[in-house]
């Protein structure tokens, strides 16, 4: 059995109090609601600020997960639990390399929205062979910073 397969979690969405991230949460529990055909968490800094926004959109009985950005043995905590973290916190040249380095660490998939450039450049020069090594994804810019511009190439074609 892969590690990845001994995880608690599919999914966590790290940021989840944010307003990207509430998003995100919001249409989980609409389309998967709290079941064994998905098995995700949310994460953030302030636990208070977390359950409020669960208990406003309906999923104050999703697993929770309480993290700090800049404390690496938080980061390991998370990624250690879980298959994929979609993270919607940025800056990610403030927010996200110790993140990405935890994913590697602990064998976790990673997805962002990030449209910075430089810092994507500086994680796949940093990352790349450890990652592809382990067999880990980290993508960047999924969705959001992305859509104006692959459209634009959608559109061209």
């Amino acid at each position: 059995m892969s590690k990845q397969n001994e995880k608690k979690y599919d999914l966590i969405i790290w940021g989840a109090s944010g307003f990207t991230g509430r998003l995100v949460a919001e249409y989980l529990i609409g389309k998967y609601g709290i079941s064994d055909d998905l098995k995700w968490a949310v994460a953030a800094r302030n636990q208070s600020k977390l359950e409020t926004v669960m208990a406003e959109i309906g999923a104050e009985k999703v697993p929770m997960v309480i993290a700090d950005s800049h404390d690496v043995a938080s980061l390991n905590a998370m990624a250690s639990q879980t298959k994929v973290i979609c993270t919607t916190i940025g800056p990610y040249a403030k927010y996200g390399s110790e993140l990405v380095a935890a994913c590697i660490e602990n064998g976790t998939d990673y997805c962002d929205l990030t449209g910075e450039v430089q810092w994507m450049r500086k994680m796949i020069d940093k990352h790349h062979e450890a990652a592809k090594a382990k067999g880990i994804r980290i993508v960047h810019t999924c969705g959001f910073d992305s859509i104006p511009s692959d459209m634009g190439v959608y559109f061209l074609q």
